[in-house]
């Protein structure tokens, strides 16, 4: 009977809790993912590009929630990725002006446009330690992007701005 309490010892802090540590690792990828997905999605519904801008900084509740799930976001980027029609892509900051030949009714057109939220994110496996491993004592660095199609392609009424350059 002594020996049945050693070995059980044994296979549960040398072979369950390891398993157990990187097994927790893909949860908490497909956690980061969906949820990084839901905000390029809430970002691409926005009325005007200034609110999504706003929404990213000012609203937490993503990076809150991947913290309390053991994901740690860094460097959230947001980019504004137009297609033309000889698919050929480009990349602008979310921040920057689109000039004239990239809007809607430009000489390139017509034109899809998407927004790619990328960040930075260390996920940690269930039991942490100080140095070691990646995935087994300390946590995994990905970087984590998703895109979700821009959807207002309209212009304001007010200021005939199109949405998109607001």
């Amino acid at each position: 009977m002594t020996e049945f309490s050693g070995a059980m010892i044994i296979f549960i802090l040398f072979i369950f809790a390891p398993l157990l540590n990187i097994g927790i690792l893909p949860v908490r990828y497909l956690i980061a993912h969906g949820i990084i997905s839901e905000m390029a999605h809430r970002m691409a519904v926005c009325e005007k590009r200034t609110e999504a801008q706003k929404l990213l900084k000012n609203n937490s509740w993503w990076t809150n929630l991947l913290s309390a799930c053991g994901v740690t976001v860094k460097n959230p980027d947001a980019q504004l990725v137009i297609v033309d029609k000889g698919n050929s892509k480009s990349n602008v900051s979310i921040n920057a002006i689109l000039p004239n030949d990239k809007l809607p009714n430009g000489s390139g057109g017509p034109f899809m446009y998407s927004i790619q939220l990328s960040a930075d994110c260390d996920i940690s496996p269930l039991f942490n330690a100080g140095a070691g491993l990646p995935g087994f004592t300390s946590p995994v660095t990905l970087h984590l992007s998703s895109q979700a199609q821009w959807e207002n392609l309209g212009r304001n009424p007010e200021t005939t701005l199109y949405y998109i350059n607001e």
